[in-house]
This record gives C-alpha cells, structure tokens and sequence, in this order.
C-alpha cells in the first residue's frame, strides 16, 4: 500500500486539488496555438449545449442479479449462469421494437421492482408499493445494475463501455419488472472518442 501511494504522490502530487488552478496550470502547460485557444470556449459551449435522446422501456421479468462467474473446468472457461439467456430475451425485444444501437456516450438508469415479500405486514405492503419502504436486502444494486447493462450490450448498446453514468434503484411492488431509462449524445463529444467507438465498429466488423 506504502508503494502505491508514494507512486501516486510522484506522478500526481504536484497537481494542484483546485479545479481552477488544475485547468489553469493544463492550459499553460500544453502550449496551445491561437488557434486552439480561441476554439476553447466554442468547444466547451458546443459540448454542454448538446442534444440527448432518450429511451424508456419495461421488462415484465422478476429482477435477478448477476451470479458471480463460474468456471467450466473441463474447457477452462469462464462464463456467467443466465447471462445468454437475458441477452436472447432481449435481442427478440429489440428487433421487435426496431430499437437503434447507440454509439455515443450515455447515462444508464436501472430500477428494479421487486416482489414484495409475504412476510410484511399489509400496511407496510401497501406503504411498499408507493415507494415509501424500499428494499435492504438482496440482491446487490450493483449486481442488478451489471445484469441489465449486459444484457442490452451487443444489442441496443455497442458495448457497456459507453455508459458515463449510471444509476440503478431498487424498489418493491405487487407487479415486479426492471425499468431501463437511456440518454445518449445525438453527437460524439470529441474527435477521440469518436475514432476510438468507429476503431471498435471495423474490428466488430
């Protein structure tokens, strides 16, 4: 631990922690043209005036979490119980929703519905399903967040690498199901990113 922090504080400790001072010291310190620096604020205006889409859909399945990988000793794979299932539920979704399949940068929000339980009291059922009593036990949010971003991967989405953000809620109700709300940039937000998803496209290809 005592080497990875002094490795840190060799490469980063003279950084300045302020945000203003950081932009500044980069701004001196990469000797931009004229002409870089009057694209400065274009570019900054450009990117945050920038138009998102939206998609909204439902899934009418009980939420599951993703199990942890398992190997398969005999062929030395590893490999993830369900996962190729949820993707081929998925995929008979999409292509009957003519989904698009998103390439730019998006923000992911999961919320999963779960089954209230038996054992609660039928105050507390009701209460539960307005989103008032939310559930603590499992499965993990994390875990139902990675089942469902995997799940459209390939399909709906290039590849999860693409999420900038992401949310994923859990609630209760009488009727469960996964919500799945997408945003993604009509546009790329720069020429990097732009080349590395096309690079990623040809060799997909």
């Amino acid at each position: 631990m005592k080497k990875i922090e002094n490795d840190y504080l060799e490469k980063y400790g003279s950084i300045p922690k302020d945000e203003d001072k950081r932009f500044k010291e980069l701004l001196y310190s990469l000797n931009l043209s004229n002409k870089a620096r009057s694209m400065i604020f274009p570019e900054i205006n450009r990117i945050l005036n920038m138009k998102w889409k939206r998609l909204d859909f439902v899934i009418y399945l009980v939420p599951k979490p993703t199990p942890r990988p398992r190997h398969n000793g005999f062929q030395h794979i590893f490999y993830v119980s369900g996962a190729k299932d949820n993707k081929d539920i998925f995929r008979k979704f999409y292509i009957k929703n003519d989904l698009p399949m998103i390439t730019t940068p998006c923000k992911f929000t999961c919320i999963s519905y779960l089954p209230i339980p038996n054992s609660m009291s039928n105050l507390e059922k009701l209460i539960a399903e307005i989103g008032l009593i939310r559930p603590i036990a499992k499965p993990d949010w994390d875990n139902i967040g990675k089942t469902y971003s995997d799940m459209i991967q390939g399909t709906l989405l290039l590849d999860d690498s693409l999420i900038i953000e992401g949310v994923s809620k859990k609630y209760y109700s009488t009727k469960p199901r996964v919500e799945i709300h997408i945003e993604y940039m009509e546009e790329y937000d720069c020429k990097f990113n732009e080349k590395k998803i096309r690079k990623k496209v040809e060799v997909d290809e």
